[in-house]
């Protein structure tokens, strides 16, 4: 139990020390002024650790609550004691924390001065066993859905509100793959419910982008969903642009593109070479054509220019069909490039620099997004990249199993309506 004699200070609204009490007098209804601090604590992926009351407390028993809540002792300023009830109720120790608001709570037994502060924190957390019953960290949606019914303190709904009432409806920017994560290989069509997710998403005020390995002369399987996107990281984040103006365009040095296309003629492999404005193909094997047209549907290859004409413009992009066993030999050799590899049968060759994650990270930078707030879905090791830059990484559940250990949530395969539900599960829609 609490101790009833413990001894508080009495402030008036302003925090001025009038005098003192027993916490069983300030708890009796006698609306005596009591300062106390609060602390919030949000992870990385914007969700907020909530603390659990115990079952012995006098006021909210077993109620959710804010991560840290405390009494101010007599002769304590409110910095000392966040400090004391952080370390004595989270275990923390080393944190920053940063003052959001001051203001008079009251209910039928009592009136608080309440300190407000928040800490970004991401390391352990090892809740007090003598003073709580256990806590976890909260999604947004979560809260939402608890609100008002008997699940969460009512100190903490009003506050929340208060302070962070902003944050319970922050809009995302989505970042999606292609093949594989908006578009199944089984049926090379995007999922009727992937189209309804990121319809009611939009409506909801979510922005939706492409973040694709494909150069945009081949990206034409997005008919459904085309009105939707705000956006586009194409050639691995090489090529990234917003409607009509280009916002990146990173190229491979010359040396390095012609190496490998050297390398591709000496050893008679495919090559696709993605030039600023057009591509073309070595396939003296069909093995391009065998897996981009007949396994994953890529049309416009027909479109190709000769390679002479295309190795006068930037090369972008450069993806050799060979084998895992011989990329790490050939990447030796232009260490000025970097590979991600989303398919067994070829690797994406870009400059480096030129990746998922730094193409998120431009346009969230051009469009003044917080890149906190941006989402990204994928499943091949190309995807690794803007998984984690990403505030939150969603991998599908088709995805490689790599990834889903880089990401921070796990969905359904692209054909078991993946997007949709993790769309739910974070409660953009």
């Amino acid at each position: 139990m609490d101790n009833q004699q413990e001894i508080f200070p009495i402030v008036d609204v302003n925090g001025l020390v009038t005098g003192s009490a027993t916490r069983g007098e300030c708890h009796s209804g006698s609306k005596l002024l009591h300062p106390v601090v609060h602390l919030h604590v949000f992870n990385s992926k914007g969700e907020v650790y909530l603390q659990r009351r115990p079952k012995w407390k006098d006021i909210q028993p077993g109620k959710w609550d804010t991560a840290v809540g405390g009494h101010i002792d007599y002769g304590e300023t409110p910095e000392e004691a966040l400090h004391r009830e952080v370390r004595e109720e989270l275990g923390i120790t080393n944190f920053i924390s940063e003052f959001v608001d001051k203001y008079v709570f009251e209910s039928k037994r009592e009136r608080e001065l309440v300190y407000v502060h928040r800490t970004k924190y991401d390391g352990e957390i090892c809740p007090s066993t003598e003073e709580l019953d256990g806590g976890r960290f909260w999604t947004m949606q979560e809260i939402r859905e608890a609100m008002g019914k008997e699940v969460l303190t009512p100190n903490f709904e009003s506050e929340f509100e208060r302070c962070f009432g902003k944050e319970l409806d922050i809009k995302y920017a989505l970042f999606f793959d292609i093949d594989g994560t908006l578009v199944s290989f089984k049926t090379h069509e995007i999922p009727p419910s992937t189209i309804f997710a990121l319809t009611q998403a939009k409506a909801n005020g979510h922005k939706v982008f492409i973040s694709t390995g494909r150069p945009p002369l081949i990206i034409t399987n997005l008919g459904a969903i085309e009105h939707l996107i705000d956006g586009y990281v194409t050639i691995n984040g090489a090529l990234c642009f917003v409607g009509d103006k280009m916002v990146r365009c990173k190229d491979i040095p010359k040396e390095a593109a012609l190496t490998v296309v050297q390398d591709a003629q000496e050893k008679n492999y495919g090559l696709i070479i993605v030039g600023e404005k057009d591509v073309a193909v070595i396939d003296p094997q069909g093995e391009v054509d065998k897996v981009f047209r007949g396994e994953i549907a890529v049309e416009n290859l027909n479109q190709a220019k000769p390679l002479d004409q295309v190795l006068e413009q930037r090369i972008l992009q450069l993806t050799p069909f060979f084998p895992e066993a011989y990329e790490h030999d050939l990447m030796l050799r232009i260490p000025s490039c970097t590979s991600g590899r989303w398919h067994p049968a070829f690797t994406d060759i870009t400059a480096k620099g030129a990746d998922k994650g730094e193409g998120i990270l431009t346009l969230a930078a051009h469009l003044g997004l917080d890149p906190q707030y941006t989402m990204a879905f994928g499943d091949g090791g190309n995807d690794s990249s803007m998984i984690k830059a990403a505030g939150i990484g969603v991998a599908m559940g088709n995805a490689l199993e790599s990834l889903k250990q880089e990401a921070d949530y796990t969905t359904t395969s692209v054909d078991d309506d993946g997007v949709l539900n993790a769309l739910r599960h974070f409660g953009l829609i």
